[in-house]
């Protein structure tokens, strides 16, 4: 119900009212100390009274002004006067990304990366303070006529290390935008965020929620049994990559999103960098004679789904009287106490566990008087072996001093049957370590007798063992046989040589050239050369003797002397001419005679007449 005001605290000149939502109403207002126009949230009257609800809203306001930073809405002030608790925040000119959709329908791919590149750098310092947002939805993103986006109303934001505070219980948040560990009851954490900002992904894209439903209870379901859709499915404009972000933003089990707010926008960072270019985000605002402010209209309703009965708290009636009743009251309490604080249980909260290792956090609980069991291991991608996984019951549920608590330990990324390596180049042994969604380990090379060089010889995890998803698997390479030192053959026979060489496993390779030294068929040179060592396989080559290199005698008689000359020493044959008559022309007789077989470089004598 909305109510009059004209001037609160004798400081905020109130000037109209802008919205109203589930917890109070927000309005316009002057702050007449610091002159700057600003946006005053409310609490309900009815509710002011319901200790439950104020608190509620001190922890919004406390958590909000711990907050600094462009893309968050910033809260000035807090508090309360006659019964009216409020809190100042930051006069955002701008809309909702809920007015962007209504009056759009969708956002081109570039336009809704630009808005989730901008909320993502908001939750992650939220993050970085200890604050999740728990109610992330386009209600909450408010964007400027400059393209600037805030995110607004951390009203269910709290430390996640300081879960006492939450109302037990209760699931709180938009239904519509839950992840599946707040409708199972369970701690939020920054991987909540990430969830809620993946529908809210999803809604940009296509301007259609995931899931729908009759109601409430219906919609949770589906965010717990059902895999939201590929935005491209609804709306074909969307690339594929930015299918894989928004599925990996919305995976059911929190340890498989991304890590954190920054891991999640370094990813969007990826992918924006090859979307095509759309008008800025900003253009979408429309011009303001009386601009919006934070938080816009609740249009996605709100809801509380329950999980347990809680009794009904009885409202206190105030008055002069109570104060009296306590004044005598407390000085029997204070005699009582401690004799009190004895007999009644004392209440604990589960500390933070989670990620610590076993010892550290069976530590953390016995010193909190808990009872710890060790439960089943269960396998994670996330967290590494023998880290605290999982707690039963969650992380700051209040229990009594000597109940009993469960930590189950992490055995690790689950096991995967490791493929046969052996004989495989190393090539392929790698794409199939891949396949596997293992990984290619350290790489040693060996002789070995039995596999041709490259290929694998051994691996260190067996064909038939399992190894745990996304670990290494070493393999040893063959480089082939064991090399052998080559043995002299020089001056052996052609036969001589070539068998001692194939015993040893070398080829043989001959080549045969005249030598005037060495008889003919034995070996003249080798290559290589004694002891030089090789693998078997490998070639030697032999140099054999032709023996002296001869030449056959040609008929030069009746030939001219030049011509008899010329052909002779192109033979490698001396010549010596002997004139028998003066001057002579044709040879007329010569020695030795034709068809004589005679070396290289005799000499040979003409006679011209």
């Amino acid at each position: 119900m909305a109510f009059t005001l004209t001037t609160l605290d004798g400081r905020y000149h109130v000037v109209d009212r802008i919205a109203a939502g589930g917890m109070g109403e927000v309005f316009r207002a002057q702050d007449a100390v610091l002159e700057r126009e600003v946006a005053i949230k409310v609490l309900h009257r009815n509710l002011a009274g319901d200790s439950g609800f104020v608190e509620r809203f001190r922890r919004e306001a406390r958590a909000a002004a711990s907050l600094s930073h462009p893309n968050i809405v910033a809260v000035h002030d807090w508090g309360a006067v006659d019964g009216i608790y409020y809190m100042v925040m930051e006069f955002v000119r701008g809309v909702s990304a809920r007015d962007v959709l209504s009056a759009e329908g969708l956002l081109a791919p570039s336009q809704a990366a630009d808005v989730l590149l901008q909320t993502l750098s908001a939750l992650d310092h939220a993050h970085q303070q200890g604050i999740v947002h728990r109610d992330v939805k386009p209600e909450n993103v408010m964007i400027s006529r400059d393209g600037v986006v805030k995110v607004a109303d951390f009203g269910l934001a709290r430390a996640y290390a300081d879960a006492q505070i939450t109302v037990a219980g209760t699931v709180t948040g938009t239904v519509q935008y839950l992840a599946p560990e707040q409708l199972q009851g369970e701690p939020a954490d920054p991987r909540t965020d990430l969830y809620s900002l993946g529908i809210v992904a999803f809604e940009l894209l296509t301007g259609r929620l995931p899931f729908t439903g009759e109601t409430p209870m219906a919609i949770a379901y589906k965010h717990l049994h059902d895999r939201v859709p590929p935005p491209s499915s609804r709306n074909p404009a969307v690339p594929r990559e930015l299918d894989g972000w928004v599925a990996s933003m919305t995976e059911k089990a929190r340890e498989l999103r991304p890590e954190s707010a920054a891991e999640a926008r370094r990813d969007l960072e990826t992918e924006n960098a090859s979307l095509p270019a759309a008008a800025p985000v900003g253009t979408l605002v429309p011009e303001l004679g009386e601009p919006a402010t934070a938080p816009g209209p609740e249009r996605a309703t709100t809801v509380t789904i329950p999980r347990s009965k809680a009794p009904k708290r009885r409202r206190r009636r105030r008055g002069r009287w109570i104060l009296g009743i306590v004044l005598a009251l407390s000085a029997l309490a204070a005699g009582a106490w401690g004799a009190w604080e004895y007999l009644l249980p004392r209440e604990v909260d589960v500390p933070t566990v989670i990620g610590l290792a076993l010892e550290e956090a069976q530590q953390r609980l016995e010193a909190a008087s808990l009872v710890v069991r060790i439960g089943d291991g269960e396998y994670s991608r996330s967290v590494p072996a023998d880290l605290v996984l999982g707690v039963r019951p969650t992380e700051g549920t209040t229990l009594q001093e000597g109940d009993r608590v469960t930590l189950i330990p992490s055995l690790g990324p689950p096991p995967v049957p490791v493929p046969p390596l052996v004989g495989l180049p190393l090539g392929e042994a790698k794409a199939a370590l891949r396949d596997a969604k293992l990984k290619p380990g350290e790489v040693t090379d060996a002789y070995n007798e039995k596999f041709p060089a490259g290929q694998v010889v051994r691996q260190s995890v067996r064909a038939d063992q399992e190894a745990p998803q996304g670990s290494s698997v070493d393999v040893v390479v063959s480089l082939g046989p064991s090399p052998v030192p080559v043995q002299k053959v020089v001056g052996l026979t052609q036969d001589q040589a070539t068998s001692t060489l194939t015993t040893a496993g070398f080829l043989v390779e001959v080549v045969e050239e005249f030598s005037d030294d060495v008889p003919r068929g034995q070996v003249i040179s080798q290559e290589p050369v004694k002891g030089t060592e090789l693998q078997p396989g490998e070639t030697v080559t032999i140099v054999v003797s032709k023996g002296p290199r001869t030449v056959e005698m040609p008929d030069v008689v009746g030939m001219s002397k030049d011509r008899a000359v010329a052909e002779l020493t192109g033979l490698g044959l001396r010549v010596d001419v002997v004139l028998v008559r003066d001057p002579g022309s044709k040879v007329v007789y010569q020695e030795p005679v034709v068809g004589t077989i005679v070396r290289a470089g005799a000499i040979v004598l003409i006679y011209v007449a």
